[in-house]
């Protein structure tokens, strides 16, 4: 039986092979009015792409530039365009999805426009959000909008699975797709050793003959509910704390938290964008005790904001910013040259 499912899975690799190369073949790629920079990845979920994000965000609004994020919502129940500003404190999760609003929340002086097609939205929402540059977030196989930088972002723990394409694998793009690329962002550097890491950073030079940027997560800060009041750290290093994290690579999640200091005693993990994340935690704490603590990705916490204030205060979200080992100046370099040329 596991022999034939293996057989299938395979062969539904190879339609979606079939699929993907005509999509791009008959896809008509069109030019946005402003410079597009693409953050995506080849594999499915997992590479730390929307820290990346938020980090190009925060770049911009340093260098005083009016940034758009032009994202699908993956598993948003509300099919409109939505337009997320000014921080969508009046937006839930299941109308935006859970990424787009954490990175409207994160970056405040950032837009969000969230919708299928990407392209008609952002020229619906121009004069209202007025941009100097667009995000195209997971973009890197979206065909109808052209972009002038393609940011590929490869997870150091599982940067290529079993070689084999969704879903006999996780890959979306054959390895050898990152020749696309124009800049190579490997995060969870930390989490191999150097050795390994070394032989990774040599195989992506092989693969799209650009140097890459290095990268971990770090600057550990404990917030509430709210993503921006702090929490008290010294209850969670005294108490009995339990993580649950609905995201794409639970593994690095864990290991900030440890990082940061603080001692687990299990860890839930969910599917990633489970939608069942308010269940679960309302099943563990009354579970766990009245002396536990939990604690949540940002990802998640953007879809806890109606839990009641008691179970707010036993809620801290671990928010992470990601730190450059290498390259940081030519990420920046790459980034205004790109925004220069336009």
């Amino acid at each position: 039986m596991f022999k034939f499912l293996k057989v299938v899975l395979y062969l539904i690799s190879l339609i979606y092979i079939v699929l993907l190369k005509a999509d791009r073949k008959f896809t008509t790629a069109k030019k946005l009015p402003k410079s597009v920079i693409s953050v995506g990845n080849i594999t499915c979920g997992g590479t730390g792409k929307t820290p990346i994000v938020i980090e190009l965000l925060e770049f911009f609004v340093a260098n005083k530039l009016k940034c758009t994020v032009l994202t699908r919502g993956y598993l948003r129940k509300n099919k409109t365009p939505v337009l997320l500003k000014d921080g969508a404190l009046d937006v839930c999760a299941i109308t935006s999805g859970d990424e787009p609003l954490l990175i409207a929340r994160s970056v405040t002086n950032a837009t969000v426009i969230v919708g299928v097609d990407r392209y008609d939205n952002a020229l619906m929402f121009g004069s209202k959000v007025n941009s100097d540059v667009f995000v195209l977030d997971d973009g890197f196989q979206h065909w109808k909008i052209k972009r002038d930088l393609d940011i590929v972002c490869v997870n150091a723990v599982n940067p290529f699975d079993n070689g084999m394409l969704i879903p006999f694998g996780v890959l979306r793009e054959r390895p050898k797709s990152l020749k696309r690329a124009d800049v190579i962002v490997v995060t969870n550097c930390d989490m191999i050793s150097k050795d390994n890491l070394n032989k990774l950073e040599k195989k992506l030079f092989e693969l799209s003959r650009k140097e890459v940027v290095l990268t971990f997560y770090g600057d550990f800060k404990y917030k509430k509910i709210d993503l921006k009041t702090d929490f008290n750290v010294e209850l969670l290093k005294k108490s009995k704390v339990y993580s649950l994290s609905a995201i794409g690579f639970a593994q690095g999640f864990k290991n900030s938290i440890e990082k940061s200091g603080i001692t687990l005693k299990d860890s839930i993990i969910l599917r990633n964008h489970s939608r069942c994340v308010n269940y679960e935690l309302n099943k563990l704490i009354s579970q766990k005790g009245a002396d536990a603590y939990f604690v949540v990705t940002a990802k998640d916490a953007v879809k806890l904001q109606n839990v009641d204030a008691e179970t707010k205060e036993k809620i801290s979200v671990l928010m992470v910013k990601p730190q450059f080992i290498k390259g940081k100046e030519k990420w920046e370099q790459i980034i205004l040259k790109c925004l220069q040329s336009f």
